[in-house]
């Protein structure tokens, strides 16, 4: 079920690629076809993969806490986005701002956007970002089916895989440590509140399942392939798995596809994989798997490094370590974020040293070496962006601490090891439907006056918007000249000028109106957002309406 999963979602988004590519745009034949071809591609591929995973049974305490898990994986992927009292809801707080986004690629991909892409949110530019899995919805919509069930549905079946792949690769140590994470008691006087966002607030390490499965979409693909590299390589070095052609061929579909889903993993995998197999001196034998991922992976590390004008560096120092606020202790920031671990993987260094075991010992040690190296090296604008390289030290150390911690030890040691996650056990809970009510999200009202303003017009043409997560010509897929700034400035732009000029054009200056790039947005849009921060005279003399709906209105570049 791994390996097919994976490889559909791999097969299917780059066929789909292919076949856009070639057609200009998303057609609903590249769609089938890419669906169609991705599964039987998978299936024939599936069947020659022989890797066995250790796939331990679980004791009665953590069955029933895998119950619970796979009923929190299931309501917040029905909740994901519903619709209640005329408006549109989202369950988890910290998807509010990222699931617009992703809504919008797979909006805009689905209804036409040229191909390669611009970036919906920031016109006139390539789509730097790895889009793999909204590419992936971006089918379905296609092919007619709403965005409000296939999303859903294929967010629960991810999520499913994601829970299963830990499972087999790491046990309940892996899983818990995924879906119970989130510091270590900081915030013991705050257990009694009902509110998990809040719990979360003093942390950075915050709880990974809704802070990175369930905003950053491509972690649904990235983290199965991830963890399954890292055992697959570690069973062939133990000599539990010599790898076949197909097998071979297998990885390194794998392995590449990461570079579409998720660049930040395939930067991570590619040099932890990469050094570990230069160690063993086993590059003879994983050299098909390595060319197959870098002719798969690399030309979209090339599309997203290749500058732009306007855009920032991606890559900067930062002395202070991560994300932490300059009042705070350095090692009092550590502890409270990742104290438990900090500790167990250093214990378990030096066991693995006295007892020889550098099979253990190497991995652990590069992992923990990276963390600290990817505490202070960011490559992303955000600081806290570099969760996306943290997760991945994070995951690696404890998949070689799964026996030190779990496997090799009684019942008591493993209820210290939960008991230490009772913070994040705490936290998965409360943010359950019967704890927490979602957040609202969006209008069905305003939503639907703006389709009859948008109607029949292309997605390829930019339209002007008032900057924020989750205005309705963004939910309907339409390419912005300038999205919500935090959106824009975490994809690398440097935003600045275009934001000032939006601001100009609503505020009724006709010399700003004269200054827009013509050929990077088309139409201007004054809703009730826009409506609130206009200026008089609005609409300046050189914008023409042309077209009405109610308190919504559209404008264009033309004399009166």
């Amino acid at each position: 079920m791994i390996i097919f999963s994976l490889l559909f979602l791999s097969l299917s988004a780059f066929i789909g690629c292919l076949g856009a590519l070639l057609v200009g745009h998303l057609v609903p034949a590249v769609s089938l076809l890419s669906l169609v071809g991705g599964a039987g591609a998978a299936l024939w591929l599936s069947r020659h993969w022989k890797l066995q995973l250790r796939v331990p049974p679980v004791s009665l305490p953590v069955f029933f806490l895998y119950a619970l898990i796979v009923v929190g994986i299931y309501f917040h992927s029905i909740f994901l986005v519903y619709f209640k009292g005329g408006n549109y809801w989202i369950q988890n707080n910290f998807n509010l701002g990222d699931m617009s986004f992703h809504w919008s690629a797979i909006r805009s991909i689905a209804k036409g956007m040229h191909f390669w892409p611009e970036n919906p949110i920031y016109g006139g530019y390539r789509f730097r970002y790895p889009f793999g899995m909204d590419f992936f919805n971006s089918f379905f919509e296609n092919l007619g089916f709403d965005i409000m069930n296939h999303l859903p549905l294929v967010t629960l079946l991810a999520l499913l895989v994601v829970l299963f792949t830990l499972h087999s690769v790491g046990g309940p140590l892996l899983v818990f440590a995924v879906f119970f994470s989130c510091g270590y008691f900081n915030f013991i006087g705050g257990i009694p509140s009902t509110d998990y966002f809040q719990l979360q607030q003093p942390l950075d390490f915050k709880n990974i399942f809704l802070t990175i499965l369930l905003t950053q979409r491509g972690f649904l693909y990235a983290m199965p392939a991830g963890v399954l590299l890292y055992r697959a390589v570690q069973k062939s070095f133990a000599g539990e798995w010599v790898p076949s052609l197909i097998e071979k061929i297998i990885v390194g579909i794998v392995w590449g596809a990461l570079g579409f889903f998720h660049l930040h993993t395939f930067f991570f995998v590619s040099m932890f994989l990469g050094l570990w197999i230069l160690s063993r001196r086993a590059l003879r034998l994983w050299i098909l798997p390595i060319v197959i991922a870098g002719l798969l992976g690399l030309p979209f590390v090339v599309n997203a490094l290749i500058p732009e004008a306007g855009t920032n560096s991606l890559i900067h120092w930062n002395w202070r370590g991560w994300n932490r606020p300059a009042e705070v202790n350095y090692f009092a920031y550590w502890s409270l974020n990742l104290g438990f671990w900090i500790v167990a993987v250093i214990a378990a260094l030096v066991t693995f040293a006295r007892q020889k075991k550098w099979n253990l010992f190497v991995p652990t040690a590069m992992s923990f070496v990276f963390f600290m190296l990817f505490s202070h090296l960011i490559l992303a604008p955000w600081d806290w962006d570099n969760i996306k390289l943290l997760v991945w030290c994070y995951l690696f150390a404890l998949m070689g601490l799964t026996d030190f911690l779990w496997y090799d030890r009684n019942r008591w040691f493993k209820a210290i090891v939960c008991f230490c996650l009772i913070p994040g056990f705490i936290v998965f809970v409360r943010s359950l439907p019967m704890y927490s009510h979602g957040i609202q999200w969006g209008s069905e009202r305003e939503l639907n006056k703006t389709a009859v303003l948008m109607k029949d017009r292309d997605v390829n043409e930019a339209v002007m918007i008032t900057p924020t997560y989750d205005h309705p010509v963004m939910l309907l897929g339409h390419k912005l000249f300038m999205g919500y700034p935090g959106h824009v400035w975490s994809h690398g732009y440097n935003y600045t000028a275009r934001e000032a000029l939006v601001n100009r054009v609503y505020d009724g200056e006709s010399e700003a109106v004269d200054s827009l790039p013509k050929d990077q947005v088309k139409w201007i849009y004054s809703g009730p957002l826009e409506k609130r921060r206009e200026k008089l005279p609005f609409p300046p003399n050189n914008l023409l309406k042309v077209g009405e709906a109610l308190d919504h209105e559209l404008y264009t570049f033309e004399q009166k």
